[in-house]
């Protein structure tokens, strides 16, 4: 114990040390001032503090020495990607920085300027601790841009690289961020083979991203079209099923339900397909009305979605559960949950100032910080309030194709009644002769419980009902 605490005494003596020549030299006026003060201010730890300094530096100075490079990586990883996006695109490019390149390419792939963030994005070496996510953003704009083949070089690429990163990695944070890079990585490549209409390599694809990922949930929806183009509809509707486990309850899609429905049409079951729009039109609906009531009286307030997704369960117990697990949902996307790392971090960092003696030096730290802070607040607001008009518009705009489906069956309908025929009915309910599986696969019956282990990996049996017989009509007698 007598050890811990002489190491915390000697730390906090250390930061305080460095803090005092911080503010030193924040009084005068040599042309090492900026770089001065961001280094004290970063041996201290006080990342966010540092940021208007090391963006002063890289506008001033000529060129970057390693130190000073070096100390720009972490404070990015720490402070996040958009904490120096701010600088002009003539200064995050003119120092052949990997930091500074990372950022001017997410700014521009943000702009949808792609060619721009592709060229960039491609300059830094592989050595480089960012060089994953700068092939995820090469990879994503020449996917976007066409270049399908060179695309996937990317991915596999940053696949490679990140698993190289993850094994050297000494923090457990660290290992997360490659462990998405190469995962978001692995999803593209999957995308990529379904394009180019290549389902049985896209499903394989998707298949190496464990159930234990924070993506393994959205590749359901994903795998489950690759099955449905394969014309493995029990397999596609498995897949869907797997929604409804209470380990993904916070998981929901509009889409899922049209894909159901699809499905059940390809299998020329009818009254399943129409029972799952009507059902579709009876719960997403009320989902729909919910989600208004919250998001159009709020839809001009900066503080409004982030304080739901900060509220409490008591806070929020009038509301219907399902705004709840959306709220969770959105909180579960790796973007948000980044972004939301940085904007605690600049939080805590703005208590430890105010503890400080409140001089001069301290109170523009903490106008600093808190500008910080703010606009990071409107930017995770927007994100949630965005993903909440986006889920809404995907329930109108599903509502419509689950319109045509019942239009499509209605036609169906009636062409079997003018040509005096009939389905042949087969309503069994399932069957593993009906189940399409390959020689690695092992099947149980299906008893009411979703086991962890058993996620992702459920088929339907239900036979094809598409067969269409002549209808005997009795002649009656007279």
């Amino acid at each position: 114990m007598k050890i811990i605490i002489a190491l915390v005494i000697l730390f906090t003596f250390s930061a305080k040390a460095h803090f005092g020549v911080a503010e030193k030299v924040y009084f005068s006026k040599g042309k090492d001032r900026n770089i001065t003060i961001f280094n004290e201010l970063f041996k201290s730890k006080y990342y966010f503090s540092s940021l208007p300094f090391a963006a002063e530096h890289i506008i001033e100075a000529d060129k970057l020495d390693k130190d000073f490079e070096e100390k720009l990586e972490i404070l990015v990883l720490k402070s996040g990607t958009n904490s120096l996006a701010g600088l002009s695109n003539k200064d995050l490019i003119k120092h052949n920085s990997p930091t500074l390149q990372l950022i001017y390419a997410l700014k521009m792939f943000r702009m949808q300027h792609y060619k721009n963030a592709m060229t960039v994005a491609e300059r830094i070496p592989l050595n480089n601790r960012f060089s994953p996510e700068a092939l995820y953003v090469a990879g994503t704009s020449r996917e976007i841009l066409g270049d399908i083949s060179r695309a996937k070089d990317r991915f596999d690429k940053c696949i490679k690289v990140s698993k190289d990163f993850m094994g050297r990695a000494d923090k457990e944070k660290l290992k997360r961020y490659y462990t998405v890079l190469s995962e978001s990585c692995t999803m593209h490549i999957a995308r990529l083979y379904y394009k180019q209409k290549q389902f049985a390599k896209a499903i394989a694809t998707y298949n190496e991203i464990p159930k234990t990922s924070y993506r393994w949930p959205y590749t359901l929806i994903e795998k489950a079209w690759a099955n449905y183009y394969l014309e493995d509809f029990n397999r596609s509707l498995g897949l869907v099923v797997t929604y409804r486990s209470p380990l993904l309850s916070s998981y929901f899609f509009p889409e899922s339900e049209v894909l159901n429905s699809l499905n059940y049409f390809r299998l020329c079951l009818y009254d399943d397909s129409l029972a799952t729009i009507d059902q579709y039109y009876k719960v997403y609906k009320s989902k729909s009305d919910e989600l208004k009531n919250i998001v159009l009286p709020n839809k001009n307030s900066h503080t409004y979605f982030i304080n739901l997704v900060f509220s409490s369960l008591k806070e929020t117990e009038n509301l219907n559960p399902y705004i709840r697990n959306l709220v969770t949902q959105i909180r579960k996307k790796v973007k948000f949950s980044v972004d939301l790392v940085s904007f605690k971090k600049a939080k805590n960092e703005l208590r430890y100032l105010n503890k400080r003696k409140q001089s001069e030096f301290t109170k523009y730290l903490i106008q600093q910080v808190e500008r910080s802070i703010s606009w990071r607040t409107q930017h995770l607001n927007h994100y949630v309030k965005k993903e909440m008009f986006t889920f809404i518009n995907d329930i109108h705009k599903y509502s419509y194709e689950m319109f045509n489906i019942k239009l499509e069956i209605m036609s169906k309908k009636r062409d079997l009644l003018y040509s005096n025929k009939t389905l042949i009915s087969n309503r069994s309910r399932g069957s593993l002769e009906n189940v399409k599986r390959t020689i690695d696969d092992d099947f149980w019956n299906f008893d009411g419980a979703f086991w962890a282990d058993e996620l992702g990996d459920y088929s339907y049996g239900l036979k094809s009902n598409c067969a269409a017989v002549k209808i005997n009509k009795k002649v009656s007698k007279r």
